[in-house]
């Protein structure tokens, strides 16, 4: 039992680092972000999602699938205490990368005009990709794999202060740059200054814990179990961009942007339940290297349950606020995005439970069984927006994006439950689903009855009070979680809360 609490803690505050860390970067990207949507227009916030298509495409390509095996690979040699093997996967992985990613910047630079002409509908926007090409070696080539050696070296706490460090000084230079410029130009020049500003703090971090460069791993080890991943992450590519790629396809610059300020308000929600996936994923491979598959149950469905209690009332106020949200953050111009934001609110909360299978199947060494679910789901998404983009545009495009986040779901169980045996703590998302269901009713029946973007922190407030009086109605909180909050503050901190037990158990 106190292996499990000790468990479930390290999750919690390796989670909670990422999370803070998710809250700072959002507050930093809203701030940035509502300054620049509204010195450029939406067709160029529509241009801005093509280059991050390209941006991802070229990482697809570039990763070579090794940065999740670096954070595996690094996590199982650490915990078994041999550190040069763990460097040795790393520099493997890190020289791959960057030599594949300088030939595909050479040719993003050397086609601009063409990429400008095709994608852009004008030959006059060349010099960003010229820019972006420059942006692709940090980007590409050096980022995923120093983040996935922080991970696997489970320095999660350094890698959060130092990630919101690099968003500060990102959104900064994003906002002052296309002040500047008044254009795109300016904010993709941030990006590249950013990137690599951030990379080499990113390896001074892992050199000096990993050591000077070693290449002891095996190599044909790593690429043999990276090649699926890479195939995988192809299809994870695909499977990311499809709706807004598809969306270019039949609409227009303008509607793309105005669908893409509503997925970066979806990504905003969505860094809750990654900040518990990415902790989870070396905590899994440590577990799973040391003592085997039967014993991640546990941990599992104490993951299950954490993530409904604090993400599933995040899903339902933001689908509940979407409006005064979209409109005071980034302007009346996109409030036609208040559809598919509620549309992919709601389908995330009732797929949540996914996040405790985040990257299950690549631990237990199913990388091609984890690329063929990729796929099919992809398939599923791309087929799906074949029927419903043409009719529904961005409605459509939410919708699809929806129905691959249930298939997704269905698709893990289904391939996990004869390989591992699954325990979701189904009290926990049935309590928390009804008592974020009463919140947004609240909260819509508020804005009914006085409507104002500006009134959002005040909707906010609202939604949480009754969510907090309806978790305490049906009893959700039990003492175990007031014992982990506890052990998790310390033995300084732990004590201010005990007084709040009696308010939120019933």
């Amino acid at each position: 039992m106190a292996r499990q609490e000790t468990g479930a803690v390290h999750v919690a505050r390796g989670a909670s680092y990422i999370f803070l860390q998710g809250i700072a970067t959002n507050i930093l990207m809203a701030a940035a972000f509502a300054i620049i949507a509204r010195i450029i227009t939406t067709a160029e916030m529509g241009a801005m999602a093509v280059l991050l298509m390209i941006t991802g495409a070229s990482r697809m390509i570039t990763c070579l699938g090794m940065p999740a095996s670096v954070t595996k690979f690094v996590a199982e040699q650490l915990a078994i205490g041999n550190r040069e093997k763990a460097a040795g996967c790393f520099y493997h992985a890190l020289r791959a990368n960057l030599a594949v990613s300088l030939p595909i910047s050479a040719a993003v630079f050397l086609s601009a005009p063409f990429l400008s002409t095709t994608l852009l509908g004008t030959s006059d926007k060349a010099a960003l990709f010229q820019i972006l090409a420059f942006d692709i070696i940090a980007t590409a080539g050096l980022l995923p794999t120093l983040n996935s050696a922080m991970l696997g070296l489970q320095k999660i706490r350094r890698l959060s202060m130092m990630s919101i460090g690099y968003m500060a000084t990102r959104q900064s230079l994003i906002v002052a740059f296309t002040l500047l410029t008044r254009s795109l130009q300016g904010l993709v020049m941030a990006w590249l200054v950013s990137e690599l500003l951030f990379a080499f703090a990113l390896f001074f971090s892992v050199h000096s814990s990993l050591g000077p460069p070693t290449f002891s791993f095996s190599l044909k080890h790593l690429v043999k179990f990276s090649f699926p991943l890479s195939l995988q992450d192809a299809v994870s590519y695909v499977y990311a961009w499809f709706d807004r790629a598809i969306l270019l396809a039949y609409t227009t610059l303008d509607a793309l942007g105005i669908y893409n300020a509503s997925m970066t308000a979806f990504g905003v929600l969505n860094n809750v339940p990654n900040a518990i996936a990415t902790s989870l994923f070396p905590t899994y491979s440590a577990i799973q290297g040391k003592n085997g598959a039967e014993a991640l149950q546990s941990s599992i469905r104490v993951a299950s349950r954490y993530v409904c209690l604090i993400a599933m009332p995040l899903s339902h106020g933001l689908a509940a606020t979407a409006k005064p949200a979209l409109t005071l953050f980034v302007g009346e111009a996109y409030a036609e995005g208040t559809t598919p934001l509620i549309i992919l609110s709601i389908f995330f909360a009732l797929t949540l439970v996914s996040t405790a299978l985040s990257g299950l199947l690549v631990v237990l060494g199913e990388t091609v069984l984890s690329l063929k679910l990729t796929a099919l789901n992809a398939v599923i998404g791309i087929g799906s927006a074949q029927l419903l983009l043409p009719y529904l545009g961005a409605t459509g495009a939410s919708l699809t994006r929806g129905i691959v986040m249930a298939t997704s779901l269905l698709t893990a169980i289904i391939a996990l439950r004869n390989r591992i045996r699954l325990s979701f703590d189904m009290e926990a998302f049935w309590k928390s689903l009804l008592a974020s269901t009463v919140m947004a009713i609240g909260v819509a029946a508020s804005q009914t009855y006085h409507y104002s973007k500006f009134y959002l922190p005040i909707y906010v407030l609202i939604g949480g009070a009754i969510y907090l009086v309806m978790l305490r109605l049906t009893n959700a909180i039990k003492p175990e979680d007031v014992h982990l909050m506890e052990e998790y503050l310390g033995p300084r901190l732990g004590p201010l809360f005990k007084p709040l037990e009696k308010y939120i158990i019933a």
